[in-house]
């Protein structure tokens, strides 16, 4: 049974859109953001919160699935 959740994967169109939607509209806080090459990873979970959400490019999904074909 699982009893405790660490993190969701959010795939969206635009992180800076989906970024600016969570911050500004629901409270939460970016908590980290990592840039390697053309991927961009950003976490973001309101305050106090144990799980967070990381947000990711659509596209960048789509990639990775089609290299492991």
């Amino acid at each position: 049974m699982v009893s405790k959740l660490g993190q969701v994967m959010l795939y969206v169109n635009n992180q800076d859109q989906a970024v600016k939607f969570w911050t500004e509209k629901l409270g939460f806080s970016v908590i980290a953001e990592e840039k390697n090459g053309d991927m961009r990873w950003i976490e973001i979970a309101p305050k106090g919160a144990e799980t967070s959400i990381v947000l990711n490019r659509k596209y960048a999904f789509r990639q990775s699935v089609q290299f492991c074909r």
